[in-house]
């Protein structure tokens, strides 16, 4: 199934800025990874710079935890 036809996640519906152009990355690869996290591999259409990153992914949660009170 070609990628344009998977159905898009909120967190990739945008994809990043380039790191070195500052253009928008496009989505090339998107695989499913363990414990239903997703791996998404961008590539800048303008410097050719390429990122990979893990969407859902259960050891990233503790970045994200509640402000203690």
């Amino acid at each position: 199934m070609p990628t344009s036809d998977l159905p898009t996640p909120a967190a990739a519906a945008k994809p990043p800025r380039c790191a070195m152009c500052r253009a928008r990355m496009e989505i090339v690869r998107r695989e499913p990874g363990p414990n239903g996290s997703e791996k998404f591999c961008y590539k800048c259409p303008k410097c050719e710079f390429t990122k990979t990153k893990t969407v859902g992914d259960p050891m990233d949660a503790g970045r994200h935890r509640p402000r203690r009170t």
